[in-house]
């Protein structure tokens, strides 16, 4: 629950402060969208996981909460993330029903259901399932290196800097007041706030491209976020020893 608390105030504020900035900056409704994603979602899946494996290899409680982060994340992507999105169109009589179609708000319902249920899948409907899971890592990524590809290097948003500054730095000194605040500590301290320093999610550039919300910029937060991410992470696990 303490985990559950963290995820919830350190995200409502994030919503809270990246709203503001927009607002502040002008941003027009479309790619005002698109950025309060870049700094509200990370990619706490594919680059999350692996690295609480690396830090945490002698602390199973460190990877449990990355778990635990990963599936906050996905809701708030498929939610929030999606409504955002959505909103930001031009169809806003019909963001609800537009809401309703992605399915992998059924597939989390379903999971938790049958999870709590201890309803076994049918061995013909979970191996096809597992299948596709296998292999929405290689295709998730073609796409956004599709994306990359069309990249002008030359020019690059101011914007798109104050992007990665959010996701990468505020980020994190958000969630080591947060956790000040709650006084957690130890592994747990530790676990939540690298957790909170991680680069742009991608699902971030794949419902910008799906949704037509400059996923251009979109594209450049994520492959920005992920370079510099190289040396924030690096330096967020090294401060994580020393503050928890």
């Amino acid at each position: 629950m303490k985990v559950l608390g963290f995820l919830v105030v350190q995200n409502g504020v994030l919503i809270a402060i990246s709203t503001v900035m927009a607002k502040l900056l002008k941003l027009d409704r479309s790619l005002s969208a698109t950025f309060q994603n870049t700094i509200v979602l990370n990619n706490s899946g594919n680059f999350g996981i692996p690295v609480s494996q690396l830090v945490f290899h002698q602390q199973p409680l460190g990877l449990s909460i990355q778990i635990v982060v990963t599936i906050f994340q996905n809701f708030l992507t498929n939610t929030y993330g999606v409504w955002n999105f959505l909103s930001a169109g031009e169809k806003k009589g019909k963001v609800t029903a537009e809401f309703l179609k992605n399915p992998i708000i059924y597939a989390l319902l379903f999971g938790l259901l049958f999870r709590s249920l201890d309803v076994p899948v049918p061995s013909f409907i979970w191996n096809p399932f597992q299948n596709v899971a296998n292999a929405f890592l290689a295709v998730a990524l073609l796409t956004l290196g599709a994306q990359v590809a069309y990249i002008d290097f030359k020019r690059f948003p101011s914007l798109l800097f104050v992007s990665v500054f959010g996701r990468l730095l505020l980020s994190p000194a958000l969630a080591a007041m947060i956790i000040f605040a709650l006084h957690l500590d130890g592994v747990t301290a530790q676990a939540l706030f690298i957790a909170s320093s991680y680069p742009c999610s991608r699902n971030t550039a794949l419902y910008a491209w799906e949704y037509g919300h400059h996923p251009d910029y979109a594209a450049q937060a994520v492959l920005m976020s992920t370079l510099f991410s190289s040396v924030t992470v690096t330096m967020i696990v090294y401060l994580s020893k020393i503050l928890f």
